[in-house]
């Protein structure tokens, strides 16, 4: 069988999810306009698009007339240490084998 997206090194050699599992495969069916596909394989990476989006959109905006249009979240230094623990808790909530978090694997 052909698989066209290559397979992660962390899920083939542990059994086990990293928090970018399945984000080809998400991205890939948000492309083809399949959202609650794309949140199967992924969920982390759907919910954070709009504010990447977002936040992307800004920035060429803001290049574009030459103007900072910069997301006050951004800013704050609590952001990345938020973010790292969203990602570590999504990390180990998508490997645990209980029913409500079994939805959370890809």
């Amino acid at each position: 069988m052909y698989n066209f997206f290559p397979e992660c090194p962390f899920h083939r050699f542990l059994q086990l999810d990293c928090p970018g599992c399945g984000s080809q495969r998400a991205v890939h069916s948000l492309l083809h306009g399949d959202v609650l596909l794309a949140a199967n394989y992924n969920l982390l990476l759907v919910l954070s698009l709009p504010l990447l989006t977002t936040h992307f959109f800004l920035k060429v905006l803001g290049y574009a007339i030459n103007r900072d249009f910069t997301l006050t979240v951004w800013q704050n230094p609590l952001t990345p240490k938020i973010i790292f623990v969203i990602v570590i808790l999504f990390w180990i909530a998508r490997n645990l084998p209980y029913e409500p978090f079994k939805y959370l694997a890809a």
